[in-house]
């Protein structure tokens, strides 16, 4: 067993080190101009170098681990055609990993496969999000941290991450979200939730909250939203129009 575990770590360091040579844009630039990345080079080459020779070694010693899994897949009870497809797939997709290239159909991921012209976003963000008033000040409800057992402050581990994000974006523009958050912070003593605005500035790194619900509406109604408006519930909208 330890030789196992001893064999799967130099493979770690030896593709690991590899890889991220062979994966380094601008290599030969970098390696002629730092003098401290010319030092890792050699040091990477060195371990690599190291690591492949006591791979070897087990392998001409009949230590490795790796002529039994050719074995038990040469074993296995599917088409011949199968198995030289599956070879293919996995031999493809290391090499794309190990070069870092999104080759099609191995190791392709398809939101990456165009890319979108930059363009010069506002440098401040805004979201609307829910909170309540507790003791004079406002505590905001931030649901994607909820769905994070170490992170959350109102729930706990039945909630998962899939929900938290669906009740966020996915399904943020629906009343039955908004009622059944409503209750869950209703068992925890929160009668009233509201909705407020929080900025991001990513130029100076501000993050603030504004709690004015009439701010709220009226950017809930303008602001281009990539998931849709938020659900702002109606006795919000009335006190908003009574202030008015």
């Amino acid at each position: 067993m330890k030789s196992v575990f001893k064999e799967c770590a130099l493979w770690i360091i030896l593709l690991a080190l590899l890889m991220s040579l062979l994966q380094t844009e601008q290599l030969s630039y970098y390696y002629h101009t730092l003098s401290l990345f010319r030092i890792y080079v050699w040091i990477s080459i060195a371990v690599i170098l190291i690591s492949g020779f006591l791979l070897f070694r087990m392998l001409a010693r009949k230590e490795s681990f790796i002529p039994l899994v050719i074995q038990k897949f040469k074993s296995l009870s599917i088409p011949q055609g199968a198995k030289v497809l599956i070879v293919i797939v996995l031999f493809g997709n290391l090499v794309a990993i190990g070069l870092g290239k999104s080759w099609y159909p191995f190791y392709d991921v398809g939101m990456f496969r165009w890319l979108t012209p930059f363009q010069n976003y506002n440098k401040e963000l805004h979201q609307l999000k829910y909170y309540y008033w507790k003791d004079g000040n406002y505590k905001i409800v931030d649901l994607r941290k909820e769905g994070a057992p170490g992170f959350a402050n109102h729930f706990g581990w039945r909630y998962t991450e899939d929900l938290m994000f669906s009740m966020r974006f996915r399904v943020r523009g629906e009343q039955k979200t908004f009622e059944y958050l409503s209750s869950l912070m209703e068992e925890r003593g929160v009668d009233t939730l509201w909705a407020g605005v929080q900025t991001v500035n990513f130029e100076t790194r501000e993050v603030s909250f504004d709690p004015d619900i009439c701010n709220a509406v009226h950017l809930n109604q303008t602001l281009t939203q990539y998931y849709g408006p938020l659900y702002i519930p109606d006795y919000q909208i009335s006190r908003c129009h009574d202030q008015k």
